[in-house]
């Protein structure tokens, strides 16, 4: 994390003209970042952070809501000192703790010899996905400080133009092939349908959900124009497959119809390791202009889905109502 100049005991200035003042570094890049609770707070809700060093502290209050336990578009700017959000940075009077900032009561001792806070800058906040499992999905919050400007009671200041690294903070939400959620936050997501196929005879279905999507390759056959007394199935296998696949970036449909997803980019995989597709059709009255659709509801049955990442399969599924499409 890139270091920032402070002015010992006079504050912060642009220029040193003052022979009696001295400049020091401090250095935050060994302190990750704490909150109070016990344990201390893992989810979005947090907006009260430290980092100490010894004698040191940097003290920030994020304005409420900036945390989204979604990947974000990035170097966006996400808040901006002093108006939402607030930063100080503290010089004590000897080595200061964690119950300075979480007690209650907060010890007589170390006492503040100097302060100086942020009366400029602007918060990024660059948030994607660090890992994913069968429960839970965590993401990366990583806080950065452009254009910083710090001054002291006497008002003296100093601007930061560079970029500063507060550092990162992690937040835990269910993941969506967890028991209880089971694809049902994709529920109001519509069925899109690649151009491309990826392969002779076949379809790719997809929904995307910000950092992960849901994919479904059939063939085309299964989707015919035509309505159903019985649903026409099929067994999933190695070229009819069902897939949650999740990334540390934001999804987008070059991505999901794409030949291969680059590891650079890809978190964890859920894959189809049995079950069966069940597509019922039903022909709508013309519109308008004459035109017939129809719409083909489709559903996965008694699936199990693998685990990539930890080599495991997951619980068999009964079903799930993967969505409607609408063909003409």
């Amino acid at each position: 994390m890139k270091r920032l100049l402070v002015v010992c005991c006079l504050g912060l200035l642009f220029s040193c003209d003052d022979g009696d003042l001295q400049i020091e570094t401090i250095d935050f890049d060994s302190s990750s970042i704490q909150t109070c609770g016990s344990p201390a707070p893992q989810g979005t809700e947090a907006e009260f952070f430290f980092k100490i060093n010894g004698d040191e502290a940097l003290v920030l209050s994020l304005q409420s809501g900036l945390l989204e336990n979604e990947t974000s578009v990035e170097n966006t700017v996400a808040s901006s000192f002093p108006s939402a959000s607030s930063l100080t940075y503290r010089l004590f009077s000897g080595t200061v703790n964690m119950s300075y900032f979480c007690d209650n009561i907060p010890p007589l001792e170390p006492i503040v010899t100097s302060e100086s806070t942020a009366v400029g800058g602007d918060i990024i906040i660059n948030t994607s996905v660090s890992s994913v499992n069968a429960t839970s999905k965590t993401y990366s919050h990583n806080i950065l400080f452009q254009e910083l400007s710090l001054s002291n009671d006497a008002g003296e200041r100093l601007t930061d133009t560079s970029t500063f690294d507060y550092g990162d903070f992690t937040t835990t939400t269910t993941s969506s092939v967890s028991t209880g959620v089971l694809f049902s936050n994709y529920a109001a997501i519509n069925i899109t349908a690649c151009e491309t196929a990826p392969a002779a005879g076949f379809i790719r279905l997809y929904k995307i959900l910000n950092d992960e999507f849901l994919t479904l390759d059939i063939p085309t056959t299964l989707i015919a124009n035509a309505a159903t007394t019985t649903p026409r199935e099929m067994v999933l296998d190695a070229t009819s497959t069902f897939r949650n696949t999740v990334l540390n970036t934001i999804a987008t449909e070059a991505l999901i119809c794409g030949s291969t997803i680059s590891d650079d980019v890809l978190v964890n995989q859920f894959t189809s390791e049995n079950g069966t597709v069940s597509v019922t059709t039903v022909e709508n009255p013309p519109n308008t202009e004459g035109v017939v659709t129809y719409t083909h509801t489709i559903s996965l049955l008694n699936y199990q889905l693998r685990d990539i990442g930890a080599d495991t399969v997951l619980p068999s599924v009964e079903s799930f109502a993967f969505g409607t499409l609408v063909t003409q």
